[in-house]
Formats: C-alpha cells, sequence, structure tokens
C-alpha cells in the first residue's frame, strides 16, 4: 500500500477519538440514539480542528449496518468498511474552492433526487462552503430547506461569516473550538508511542505550540520529522520547521526590556545567520510580548496563555521588570515594522529600527512612545532612582532681547560731536578728546547704554547679599533616607540664604513645581531650614531679579531737572 502521511493514518474512526470537542461529539451522539438526526448541519471551526473527520464518523454512522449503542459506528460492516475505502458513491465529498459555481450545484440537485444505492443515507460533505457563488447559494436554499427524506447535508468552512444568512438558519450549527495545546501534546505523544517514533518531551511541547490549536498541523510537523534518526529533539524541530529558537526570542525581549538595542540586534543577528526568515522572527517575538502583556495585566494568565508550569514562571519572571506602557509601545512599533516589512526591500532593517525605537522612545513621536517615557520617569520619582538621560527634562535657555532706551535729543548732540571730532582729525593722527583740549567731559547715561552688555551665565548670578548654603547636600542626604522620592526631585538643586529666606534653585520649571506639591519635602526641608521662609525658585528667576529696577521718581526728578520750572512735582 502507498505510504500514507500520519494525520490520514490515524484519522479517528469514532466520536471518542476526536480531540478537544466533546461539546459536539456527545450532541451527535445523543441525536444519533435518539434518531433526531438534521436533515443539514454546519460545521465552523479553525482549520485542523476536526470538523471534516466528524462529518466522515457522522456519514458512517447514519449508514451503519450494526451501529454501537453510543452512537458511534462500528466500522466493520460492508457500509462502513465502503465508505472507509472510499467504494461507496451515495456519500459524496465536495470542493466548494473549486466546484462553486451556479452549475454545480445544479447538477447536485439533479441528482439528489435519486435515491442511495446501497446505504441508507445520501451524505453531501461540502468543504469550503463559504467558497460558493452568491447565485450557487441561491441555487442550494430550496434544497437544503426541503432536501429528499433520503439526503444529508453536511456543510464545512472556516469562515461562516462569509455564507448568506438565509443559509445559516437552514442549519444546525456546531462550532469547532482551536485545540490546546495539552491535548494536542497528549496526541501527539500517544501517536508516536504507537508509530515507533522516538521524540523528547520537550520537542513534542514544540510540536503541539507550532500546531496553533490545529491538529493536523502538529501532526504534519511530526510527520516532516519522523524520518530523522534517533530520537527527535528541539533542534530538528526548529531546523525542519524554520521556526526561531526560544531562547533567541526571550533574548531580544529581555534586552528591549533593558533599552539595549545593541543587544536586541545581535540576538537577530544570531537568528537571521542561522536562516530564519526575518517575518517568523518579528511574529515570534509579538507573540511573545503578548504573552508578557497579558501575564502582567491578567491574574488568570495560566489560564489565557495555555503554556507549561516552567515557561509561565519565566514569562512572569521577566513581565515584572518591565510595565504596560512599555509592552504597549513596544508591540505597537513591531506591529509597524511588520506590516511595513512586508513591502520594504529591505525587512530586516525595518525590523532593527524599530528595535532602536522600542529602546529610545525618545526619538519616537508617536503617543506609545511618550506613555512608555512618562512612566519610567514617574518610576523613577517615586523609586528615588536616577532620572534616565532619555526622558529628563530638557531645559532650553531663551536669549533675552535687549532692553536698551533710545537716546534723548541731549544724548544725540554729545553722540554727534563725539563722531564730527574723531572725523575731522588727521589721517594717523587719534582723535582729540574733551579732557584733552582742557574741558571737563559730561556724564552721560547713554554711555553706558550703547555700549554691548553680556549678561553671565545663569548659575553665576547669586541673589545680591546672599550666601551660599554649604550644608545643603547634607540636608538632601537626610531627606533622602526619609523621602527618595522628593530627594530624586533634588538631585541638581542648589540651596541660598538671603536674611529670613531659605531658597531652593532648580534648573526647570517643572522640577520646582513637583518639588513645591510634595508635602512630605517640603515639611523635611522646612524643619532643616530653622523658621527661615522656604522659598522655590528658578535659574531664570534670579536671573531676573539680578536685572537692576528703575525708580520712576527718579525719572520724574531727572525730567524736572531738564525742563526747570516748567514741571512741578507735588
Amino acid at each position: 500500500m502507498a505510504y500514507q502521511a500520519i494525520y490520514r493514518k490515524w484519522r479517528p474512526l469514532t466520536f471518542e477519538d476526536v480531540v478537544g470537542q466533546p461539546h459536539i461529539t456527545e450532541t451527535i451522539k445523543t441525536e444519533l440514539v435518539t434518531g433526531k438526526v438534521a436533515h443539514a448541519y454546519l460545521f465552523c471551526g479553525t482549520r485542523g480542528t476536526g470538523k471534516t473527520t466528524v462529518a466522515k464518523i457522522l456519514s458512517r454512522a447514519v449508514n451503519c449496518e450494526t451501529p454501537l449503542a453510543n452512537g458511534n459506528p462500528c466500522n466493520t460492516c460492508s457500509s462502513c468498511k465502503g465508505i472507509l475505502n472510499g467504494t461507496i458513491t451515495d456519500v459524496i465529498e465536495i470542493d466548494a474552492a473549486s466546484n462553486n459555481g451556479v452549475d454545480n450545484i445544479r447538477e447536485l440537485r439533479d441528482d439528489i433526487v435519486y435515491t442511495p444505492s446501497t446505504v441508507k443515507y445520501k451524505v453531501y460533505i461540502v468543504d469550503e462552503v463559504h467558497m460558493l457563488s452568491g447565485g450557487a447559494f441561491n441555487a442550494l436554499l430550496k434544497t437544503l430547506e426541503e432536501p429528499p427524506a433520503h439526503a444529508i447535508f453536511i456543510l464545512a468552512t472556516t469562515e461562516p461569516h462569509k455564507i448568506p444568512q438565509t443559509v445559516r438558519s437552514r442549519c444546525q450549527r456546531f462550532d469547532f473550538r482551536r485545540i490546546s495545546s495539552r491535548l494536542i501534546a497528549g496526541r501527539i505523544g500517544e501517536i508516536a508511542r504507537k508509530d515507533g517514533i522516538k521524540i523528547s518531551q520537550d520537542a513534542i511541547a514544540l510540536v503541539a505550540r507550532l500546531g496553533d490549536g490545529s491538529m493536523r498541523d502538529a501532526l504534519g510537523i511530526l510527520d516532516l520529522c519522523s524520518g530523522i534518526s534517533g530520537e527527535i529533539s528541539v533542534a530538528d524541530i526548529e531546523n525542519v520547521a524554520g521556526v526561531v529558537n526560544c531562547d533567541v526570542v526571550r533574548g531580544v525581549a529581555s534586552c528591549l526590556i533593558n533599552s539595549d538595542a545593541s543587544g536586541a540586534i545581535r540576538y537577530a543577528n544570531t537568528a537571521i545567520s542561522a536562516g530564519r526568515d526575518v517575518g517568523s522572527l518579528s511574529e515570534e517575538l509579538l507573540g511573545f510580548l503578548r504573552e508578557l502583556l497579558i501575564c502582567r495585566i491578567s491574574p488568570s494568565s495560566a489560564e489565557i496563555l495555555d503554556k507549561s508550569e516552567e515557561d509561565l514562571a519565566d514569562i512572569k519572571g521577566l513581565c515584572e521588570k518591565t510595565d504596560e506602557e512599555m509592552l504597549i509601545h513596544a508591540i505597537k512599533a513591531l506591529s509597524d515594522a511588520i506590516s511595513a516589512g512586508r513591502w520594504a526591500t529591505n525587512p530586516r532593517l525595518v525590523l532593527e529600527t524599530a528595535f532602536i525605537k522600542i529602546c529610545m522612545p525618545h526619538i519616537d513621536p508617536s503617543t506609545e512612545a511618550f506613555a512608555a517615557r512618562l512612566k519610567r520617569l514617574e518610576s523613577a520619582i517615586f523609586t528615588g532612582a536616577a532620572i534616565p538621560s532619555d526622558v529628563a527634562f530638557q531645559s532650553t535657555e531663551i536669549p533675552k532681547q535687549s532692553t536698551a532706551k533710545p537716546l534723548s535729543a541731549a544724548d544725540k548732540s554729545d553722540k554727534d560731536k563725539t563722531n564730527l571730532s574723531e572725523e575731522t582729525a588727521k589721517p594717523g593722527e587719534p582723535a582729540k578728546s574733551g579732557s584733552e583740549k582742557g574741558e571737563i567731559p559730561k556724564a552721560s547715561s547713554s554711555a553706558s547704554n550703547n555700549k554691548p552688555q553680556t549678561e553671565p551665565a545663569a548659575e553665576e548670578l547669586p541673589l545680591d547679599g546672599g550666601e551660599e548654603n554649604t550644608d545643603w547636600e547634607s540636608i538632601k542626604a537626610e531627606i533622602a533616607g526619609q523621602d527618595p522620592a522628593g530627594a530624586a526631585l533634588l538631585s541638581d538643586s542648589k540651596s541660598m540664604i538671603r536674611g529670613d529666606s531659605f531658597y531652593i534653585i532648580f534648573n526647570s520649571d517643572a522640577l520646582r513645581d513637583c518639588a513645591k506639591q510634595n508635602q512630605l519635602l517640603v515639611k523635611l526641608i522646612k524643619a532643616s531650614a530653622k523658621g527661615l521662609t522656604l522659598r522655590f525658585v528658578t535659574q531664570d528667576e534670579l536671573s531676573s531679579k539680578k536685572q537692576p529696577k528703575s525708580d520712576p521718581l527718579d525719572e520724574i526728578l531727572a525730567r524736572k531737572n531738564e525742563l526747570g520750572d516748567q514741571l512741578t512735582v507735588f
């Protein structure tokens, strides 16, 4: 006999052999025992969950000559053997993907009126029924609603939403669930023992995970590896299936959590150099980030993730080192990279760029990146740790505009005389000043205003008459022992005492405002200020206080001297 694939060789023959669908098999067995078999069934579910298998078991059960008491077919009578061998023509399997026209359905409708030749029922198994055209569905409606007594329809589909409601309402619907990894692993181990295939437990678990809820896909991977001599290992499964090593995926995720873009790129290079596809690596990493996020936010993550206890412990240990904002940012960046990589000329570059964006959220303008930066800043403040460099406050110096006053008429006259003396001087001789002529130079306030003034840097502008607080570092150390979060706000601050005021100088308005709102911090500083008035200021505010302010009364008196008796001051 020709070689048969493992999934065909070990296809279930009874309802009990079907894995992971007890809600369906028990219902159908009850219908068979009570004789309440429907005329049309609709089997829905993802690939490899047992839709066609249950349809074939049902076709034998309704035609079995000696059915068992629990509703299963005997699989030994001539009808069961004929259906298993494919020699009975009354059980018809139709591929709707290739027979989706109106003419195909009309042919079916013409043949259904004839009674079965050798068995009790004509059974039509229509696979991928959602592929039928609109006209074909319309041609099937009447027959599906009122078929002959000797006909049973079993429609199977992976996309039930594409089937018209008029068709769905005429069928008894069963939804097949995805099979858990635990059940798939148990079935694979059983088949491996019966077929003489040596495979390790770790390899079985990997095959079950790669099956992704599909028993047929998992058995297909086992079939690929069955020719390997000796015991099948995890490395054999990874090489045959072309999947990325779990340690590589976890290594990349760990580097992303620790903001190590270089390490993440090195791990990715290891997988790509081993022949792994960039898309596969991206999807594996995206799935692992999903597991981290679920483990982070859900107390019942063990039920959702369907993982072994060892794998679940590793995931929980890693997710404790990060937060939801970072994971959401990473998932968003990686999802965008996968979408862009499908059309990019260099998908590897797109993936590596995504790694850099995840590790350096300050260069990513997205909302998710901003949320991740904000969360890291909050964590640093409340834990008293050093503020990360990529989320630290950026103080921007705003250049101050000149405030020079316009020249008065007298000032302009003095300036013109000076310029005239300079112009009339002989070439090679310096211009004579008023003092050299014996004249007493007049004091001009505009002379100092016309000279360019250079303001000293902000840190060189202490308060007039103030003295630096030499005990400030020890005060900050005492505060750190009682309020680490508050001490983090004071890390780059300075202190100064002037009169009865205790000044704390910050580099930015944001740090100053946070410190003022921290009641515990204010209380601790007041205790060290020893009765002085506590004031929170910034370097910019000090700069503004350094500029001398003109007295309006002085200006009025100067104006009176110019005008004489024309101006009276009351």
